[in-house]
């Protein structure tokens, strides 16, 4: 006799980076529970901005949008009782669903309290600085390595382990799936047409929320000059609508290359790294997700550095091994982030050179 379908709500509500590194979890999941011969629908619950990024992956059944800026506008108004009412709504949406386990795979407070309200028996995530664990009932440590999405992956294999304990099961493998749509890649195909690209180009991803996470404006333009030197592949730069001028100024007078800055979607600039015949970026969800595709990717981390090694042998990871690296969100170096300036341009022409060589 089949059984009943079990529900999951798995929880990572931003942001692009880490959506990208923890969406090797489904599979994960769903394959420990395949090993229980139990049926499941897993539902992603993320930030409404992101939702087009994990829409079609291939073990998400559905995806739940949370309305972040809505309650914040209605925070911000001190709209209180209408906030109230909007959280309840959603608490019953989610409980509509029936969901018998949460996975809170972001290890703070509010996607705890997701997990929580969603009325799942079993909650599972990680224990935090914030005291969020107290809402789950069962919580394993976050530690972090070298090894790019480590911390996803022993969350992955805490889940294996809390179902059959140290049984030699074999543990599932962790693939990062980040898929974009048809209609996205045929969209973003047409746009770099329309700039006169009809072959392989160079994608490159400036631009990142925190300033230690920068490579210096000149040591881009230093090596845009470089690579237009050394080959002619045609070179796309990608940002967000508030990068576009600075990305003007990079592509200014310079031949062949091209600003998408505020010109394509996020599921648009995930097909153009599809497309890219290589990729040079600094510590952002794009430059992840160029390793997801197994692209030839520079990656130049300093301060932040979330992993020097992955699963993609094409992915060269460059940092300075300073003394104070990584210092994360404490630097100490009174903001001159010499570990990303002493990232020179030709260091990363050097490692991109085996890639395009061809031309």
């Amino acid at each position: 006799m089949p059984q009943d379908v079990q529900h999951i709500l798995f929880i990572r509500l931003s942001a692009i980076g880490d959506i990208v590194m923890a969406s090797g979890l489904p599979s994960s999941i769903k394959r420990t529970y395949s090993l229980l011969d139990q049926p499941i629908e897993l539902t992603w619950l993320v930030e409404a901005p992101y939702t087009s990024l994990i829409s079609h992956h291939p073990d998400v059944d559905h995806v739940i949008a949370w309305p972040k800026s809505e309650w914040r506008a209605l925070l911000k108004a001190k709209k209180y009782w209408q906030l109230y009412k909007a959280v309840m709504l959603f608490r019953k949406q989610l409980r509509q669903r029936n969901f018998k386990v949460a996975i809170e795979a972001q290890g703070l407070l509010k996607s705890a309290f997701f997990a929580y309200i969603s009325g799942a028996s079993e909650r599972i995530g990680f224990i935090s600085k914030e005291n969020s664990h107290k809402l789950l009932n069962h919580a394993v440590d976050k530690p972090t390595s070298e090894l790019i999405s480590s911390e996803y992956r022993h969350l992955a294999n805490a889940i294996h382990t809390h179902y059959f304990g140290t049984q030699d099961t074999g543990v599932p493998r962790y693939e990062l799936s980040i898929a974009a749509s048809n209609t996205a890649q045929q969209s973003a195909a047409s746009k770099i047409r329309a700039f006169g690209i009809k072959s392989a180009f160079i994608a490159i991803a400036p631009f990142t929320t925190r300033p230690q996470k920068h490579w210096p404006s000149k040591h881009w333009q230093a090596l845009i000059e470089l690579l237009r030197n050394y080959c002619d592949l045609p070179i796309v730069i990608l940002g967000g609508p508030q990068d576009a001028v600075h990305a003007e100024s990079l592509a200014f007078e310079c031949n062949e290359v091209i600003s998408l800055a505020g010109k394509v979607s996020l599921e648009e600039s995930a097909s153009v790294v599809l497309m890219c015949h290589a990729f040079v970026g600094v510590d952002t969800g794009l430059t992840h997700l160029s390793t997801t595709y197994q692209k030839p990717t520079i990656a130049i981390f300093g301060s932040t550095r979330p992993y020097t090694v992955t699963d993609s042998k094409r992915t060269h990871v460059l940092f300075e091994d300073m003394a104070c690296a990584p210092c994360k969100r404490r630097p100490t170096c009174d903001g001159r982030f010499d570990c990303m300036s002493l990232v020179t341009p030709e260091k990363v022409l050097n490692r991109l050179k085996p890639y395009i060589n061809y031309q």
